[in-house]
């Protein structure tokens, strides 16, 4: 018996102590907080796919707010001269030529230091090759809207940065940017740049993040579907990023649409974007208030919650 008169210490090592039987997320086992049956983790193997959901419809809402074209590059990992294949996953297959569709995978060791050096190799890349062109073209010329990796069949990363593409002067920084990503590339032990005209062609910005977000939940062209990829080890900590400068525009960020789906289940309603943002900047301004739930409650919403983004009728 501790001196608070309590079994055993609520709090040890700065954390806090379940006094209780703990519950377990029925799908990956994680610790539960709150009474649903899954936990919250990305790679958690039930949770994946909301998340790869979310992230979807957050490329989608906030490139769909940018009014011009776009351009799309890939940035890749070298190729089999620098990667090896593992032949020893695919000699089954006989004499073949290696492809990651196949089946066919780079070397474990290779992969991985690959993998967990790529973000930071971009960060520097990206950088270098950024202020190379805005010293000769502007600092406006290189608006770079979002920067998605995706994990190849063959068990390695590349990134596909998405360049706002409106404008004299977007259009010279974009193809600059490009071009001097192709350059410098091999410096920070990238393979092929998609640069040239021919390969890198403008788009409206919904098509792009068509393109970009059609992987997530089927996969496609020797890519692995992003709710299965995110649970690799091989896959960064910041997966899918979109300028600050849109997510402020639009409100909608994995946050905001964490808090959708909440709204939905408490309140059963379905929430517009104006009104998702009113909701989320009362529960901002009030930390440590607790939503009421349909068990606590007979209503809904508060009266006037909803009403406040400026319409009192649910979309």
């Amino acid at each position: 018996m501790s001196e608070t008169g309590l079994s055993e210490p609520i709090w040890r090592a700065g954390r806090v102590q379940s006094l209780g039987p703990v519950r377990r997320c029925r799908s990956c086992k994680r610790p539960l907080h709150g009474k649903s049956p899954v936990c919250r983790s990305r790679k958690c193997p039930e949770y994946s796919h909301t998340w790869a959901g979310d992230q979807r419809q957050k490329l989608f809402r906030n490139l769909e707010a940018f009014s011009g074209s776009v351009l799309i590059s890939a940035v890749t990992a070298p190729g089999s001269d620098a990667m090896p294949w593992d032949e020893s996953i695919c000699c089954a297959l006989g004499d073949h030529k290696h492809a990651g569709g196949l089946g066919c995978r780079v070397d474990s060791t290779t992969s991985g230091h690959w993998n967990r050096e790529a973000p930071a190799a971009w960060r520097r890349l990206h950088r270098r090759a950024y202020q190379d062109t805005v010293r000769r073209h502007g600092p406006a010329s290189v608006v770079l809207l979002a920067r998605v990796w995706e994990l190849q069949a063959r068990g390695l990363l590349h990134v596909h940065p998405v360049l706002g593409y409106e404008g004299a002067v977007q259009m010279a920084g974009a193809r600059a940017y490009l071009a001097r990503l192709a350059e410098l590339a091999p410096q920070y032990g990238f393979g092929f740049v998609h640069s040239k005209r021919e390969l890198v062609k403008a788009m409206p910005a919904q098509n792009a993040a068509a393109y970009l977000s059609s992987y997530f939940v089927k996969g496609r062209r020797g890519k692995t579907a992003l709710w299965e990829s995110v649970r690799s080890s091989a896959m960064p900590k910041s997966i899918i990023h979109v300028s600050v400068k849109l997510t402020m525009q639009t409100g909608c960020t994995m946050r905001t649409l964490r808090l959708k789906r909440l709204l939905f289940v408490l309140w059963g309603v379905s929430v517009s974007s104006e009104q998702l943002r009113a909701v989320a900047a009362l529960l901002k301004g009030s930390m440590g208030s607790q939503l009421p739930g349909r068990g606590g409650f007979d209503r809904g919403p508060p009266d006037g919650l909803l009403s406040s983004a400026g319409s009192s009728t649910i979309a």
